[in-house]
């Protein structure tokens, strides 16, 4: 009787979410989304000093991991993405796509903690991410090209515009729902996975287990959280570069 109690009782990899009613897990999720918002304000704001240190010895790394190398070796990486599919506007919207694989990112990697459930895996707060970019770059396909942009979703014949305009609207709207629910699925089924190998599996086996297959599952969620930061942000740029390139037919 005293097993299953501390069974019970025992603390589990998303034991903050245990006990918590329904009704308040997406609240809960909302304000670790805040806190990674907040955490990511708090780094930037540690490795501004730094960066604006750097005077004639900009082009020479430190000597050793920080701050700095680690933010220019991001922001490397995120240009990168964005002069492959944005071109000339790379530098434009390179903030927002920086932004987005950063929240996205920290917000994946929360999984990894014990106690914690990545707010990714809830779909409320990736329709908000992937909102802003469905705003992002329909806002720039009017701005870029007026009336043209909005032409194109009545198609090139006149008689099929009403099929093509409904076709047109359902894809541009099926772009936030594939962003939101591909991130949500792989989130929540890493998040499974890692529950069940960590927590559900019976006692005698994982008793075995608990020495080594874990970490794997742990690498596992590592590279999921990275791959699906990247695919996002990679989407977002494609998006937003169909947009602004647009041109009528």
């Amino acid at each position: 009787m005293n097993g299953t109690i501390a069974s019970e009782n025992a603390f589990t990899w998303f034991a903050l979410l245990e006990g918590l009613p329904a009704k308040y897990t997406s609240f809960y999720l909302s304000m670790v989304a805040v806190v990674v918002l907040l955490g990511m304000a708090a780094l930037a704001r540690l490795a501004l000093p730094r960066l604006l240190d750097c005077k004639d010895d900009a082009l020479v790394p430190d000597d050793r991991l920080s701050f700095r190398n680690a933010f220019e070796l991001f922001a490397d990486s995120i240009l990168g993405l964005c002069r492959r599919n944005l071109g000339h506007d790379a530098g434009r919207f390179f903030p927002l796509i920086a932004g987005v694989f950063a929240y996205v990112l920290f917000c994946n990697l929360l999984g990894l903690f014990p106690g914690f459930s990545p707010p990714t895996s809830d779909i409320n707060t990736n329709i908000g991410v992937a909102l802003s970019i469905f705003l992002v770059y329909n806002l720039t396909g009017l701005m870029r090209h007026g009336f043209t942009y909005v032409k194109h979703f009545f198609g090139p014949v006149l008689w099929l515009a009403p099929l093509m305009f409904v076709i047109e609207v359902i894809g541009h709207l099926s772009r936030p729902a594939s962003l939101s629910i591909r991130l949500y699925g792989n989130m929540f089924g890493d998040h499974t996975v890692l529950d069940i190998f960590l927590n559900q599996l019976p006692g005698a086996t994982s008793k075995v287990l608990a020495f080594g297959l874990p970490v794997v599952f742990l690498a596992l969620g590592l590279f999921v959280s990275l791959v699906q930061a990247f695919v996002f942000s990679l989407l977002s740029t494609i998006y937003i570069s169909l947009a602004a390139a647009h041109a009528e037919h």
